[in-house]
């Protein structure tokens, strides 16, 4: 790659994510060409490699570009989460996850605005991506740093624990142990503390019974975002490449056309040839004939004149 080839791929690659989605397969064709002309084959090649954002990645881009502070704003609350979480306070878990649900909501709003500023419609199921994308930027730091660059191409949800896991969980009581062999057992509140054992021992249970599930669905959430990236990619593919047959047929359809005009103007101009060769014909012939009576003339009148 030549020395501009990275500034070339980098300047491409800010280009790109701030066109909408329908532009980008365009934008970057051009782009590729542009790499080409200039004799930098492999910036062409990287430019080529660069993904189509889904609806919803280009939204979150879109915030990235134009509301990075209110980004930032969002993406702190990541951090008291994890605080939260790690201290099992219930309290400030509740109120967090509370205050993170508005941000989100307002986030995506702003988003669904200055698209439509634009022209551009966003549906409620790309609306309820975004906020997947911005739940899981505040859970996992990567994923906040994918959505911090403005380059997000995917709709990417978060898989695991983490603060979104455990948002408004309350926490546990620590179990009472029961006493050990040999000693007494206390004097009052024993049935009590037998009973408070085994609820404690049937919340843990069922916590990890939700936390299995939970587990799952963020599974099956990301295998169903990777499998709607996958088709997306897919589609553009075919998109681009129907794109190229139809003008490839078209320019066919126009060579075909244009052919037929010069076989038609081929026969004209042959039939005119024929045409003006046979009047040429006629015309030496009588040019022939003219000349001939002259010299016929001429002796006559020198014949006279002697």
């Amino acid at each position: 790659m030549s020395d501009d080839g990275p500034d070339r791929v980098e300047a491409a690659a800010e280009e790109l994510y701030g066109v909408p989605p329908d532009d980008f397969v365009p934008v970057r064709d051009e782009l590729v060409a542009a790499a080409r002309e200039a004799g930098d084959r492999e910036a062409a090649k990287a430019i080529g490699r660069l993904r189509r954002p889904t609806q919803a990645a280009w939204l979150a881009n879109l915030l990235a570009r134009e509301r990075a502070q209110q980004l930032d704003g969002l993406l702190s609350l990541a951090s008291d989460l994890t605080d939260a979480q790690r201290t099992l306070d219930g309290a400030a878990l509740r109120t967090l996850s509370a205050q993170r649900g508005k941000l989100v909501a307002a986030m995506a709003r702003e988003a669904r605005a200055l698209a439509g500023r634009d022209g551009h419609r966003v549906a409620e199921s790309t609306e309820r991506d975004l906020r997947g994308i911005l739940d899981a930027a505040l859970a996992d730091p990567g994923i906040a740093d994918q959505v911090r660059s403005g380059r997000l191409h995917r709709t990417v949800s978060y898989s695991g624990f983490g603060p979104d896991a455990l948002a408004g969980a309350e926490p546990r009581p620590a179990p009472r142990r029961p006493a050990p062999a040999g000693e007494p057992a206390p004097a009052d509140g024993d049935e009590a503390g037998q009973d408070e054992v085994a609820r404690d021992e049937q919340a843990e249970r069922r916590a990890r019974e939700l936390a299995d599930a939970r587990r799952s669905l963020d599974d099956a959430v990301a295998a169903e975002s990777e499998a709607r990236e996958r088709e997306q990619v897919d589609r553009d593919e075919h998109d681009d490449a129907a794109r190229r047959l139809t003008e490839a047929k078209d320019r066919v359809a126009d060579l075909v056309a244009e052919l037929e005009q010069a076989r038609a103007a081929q026969r004209d101009a042959t039939e005119a040839e024929r045409s003006a060769a046979a009047t040429l014909r006629d015309s030496s012939s009588r040019l022939r004939t003219a000349a001939a009576e002259v010299e016929r003339a001429r002796a006559r009148v020198e014949d006279l004149s002697g």
